[in-house]
């Protein structure tokens, strides 16, 4: 009954200052060369205290800290692993080491209510889209600000997935804010299939009730998939490799309701219309939940730029790539380029060119 008053209330609504960081407990697994990791301070609305704690990992290339942070935001109950996972039979799928290989510095955040990051409890406070936009700008500052020891960031590049792409677009939208200098926008369109939706939201259920959460203690308003669902929901599952999809399930996290009900509004309130800084949108051809017939014509990048350009200012300088044979999961697909221990998905090498061409490290 449960799960079927939180897929109910998803189907209806569906129509974030330099705060001091703190490295985590040496007591955590060691992490790689010239990474350290962070638990940042952060309120989850203005005026309000400094009571939860963001986790991170920054990444700097091998030379050292560059001029530019890229800000990499993961979906619905996705965590930072999205962005830095394993390399599978030989598929290297980490897009933070693309990324430092080509001398940018990565923060890969857990937002607000995932992985390491704090769980505020949701019988007493709300978290939605615009909660983990204002966390993210609190990120972002302390990242300007220079985090722990680290030297300030000149520049900063959002990099959004899904949910978090629409935690981009609120948080680079807002006027208040303005302190982003590009945005990576993946898996996420204007137009979705209501069809599809639907079909990915009856998948989703509280999180207590999955082996994985079962003891996390979580209120019923934090919710994750079912088991064995994110491969029909996320996947274009003929070019899918099973042992990733397995990881994927294994590594699965949360999302709150509060930011499933709301992550539309940036969309309706065409929220990416504010945004004056260059944009790059990047979906996968096969991306069910916004390509289609009744969507989004995915076919070419000329379609894609068609269909996207009318919700975003000229300031913004539009481009858009369509990765044949990749479903919503494009960190996780293959279609690869390179060779050996150096194949990666097709799109990070677009990303990065994108980056370098507008911001450069």
């Amino acid at each position: 009954m449960v799960k079927r008053i939180v897929s109910l209330c998803l189907i209806f609504f569906f129509l974030v200052g330099g705060a001091t960081a703190l490295p985590v407990s040496a007591s955590k697994a060691v992490a790689p060369a010239f990474c350290q990791s962070y638990q940042v301070p952060v309120a989850i609305a203005e005026g309000q205290p400094l009571q939860y704690t963001v986790y991170g990992k920054l990444c700097n290339p091998s030379t050292g800290p560059g001029h530019t942070v890229q800000v990499l935001l993961a979906g619905g109950t996705y965590n930072s692993i999205y962005w830095d996972f394993p390399t599978v039979d030989g598929v290297a799928y980490s897009y933070v080491k693309v990324a430092n290989a080509a001398g940018y510095s990565t923060f890969n955040m857990d937002r607000i209510g995932t992985g390491a990051s704090s769980h505020p409890d949701l019988s007493v406070v709300t978290v939605t889209m615009y909660t983990s936009a204002f966390v993210i700008h609190e990120v972002i500052q302390a990242l300007r600000a220079g985090l722990a020891n680290n030297p300030p960031f000149a520049h900063v590049i959002l990099v959004g997935h899904s949910l978090g792409s629409t935690a981009a677009f609120v948080e680079a939208g807002t006027s208040a804010y303005h302190d982003v200098d590009g945005i990576i926008i993946t898996g996420m369109l204007h137009h979705l299939n209501l069809l599809k939706l639907t079909a990915v939201l009856a998948a989703i259920y509280p999180a207590v009730s999955d082996p994985l959460f079962a003891q996390s203690g979580y209120g019923v308003d934090y919710i994750t998939t079912e088991p064995q669902t994110r491969g029909s929901d996320f996947y274009y599952l003929p070019n899918t490799n099973p042992n990733v999809l397995a990881r994927d399930e294994a590594t699965k996290d949360t999302g709150t309701l509060g930011e499933f009900a709301t992550f539309l509004d940036p969309l309706l309130l065409n929220t990416s219309a504010q945004i004056t800084v260059p944009v790059l949108t990047v979906i996968g051809q096969q991306d069910a939940i916004f390509c289609g017939l009744l969507t989004t014509d995915c076919s070419s990048n000329s379609s894609l730029l068609q269909a996207e350009a009318p919700y975003y200012c000229s300031q913004a300088q539009l481009q858009a790539v369509t990765i044949p044979g990749s479903g919503h999961d494009l960190n996780l697909q293959p279609g690869h380029t390179g060779s050996g221990a150096a194949v990666t998905p097709t799109w990070f090498a677009i990303g990065i060119a994108w980056a370098l061409q507008h911001i450069a490290p």
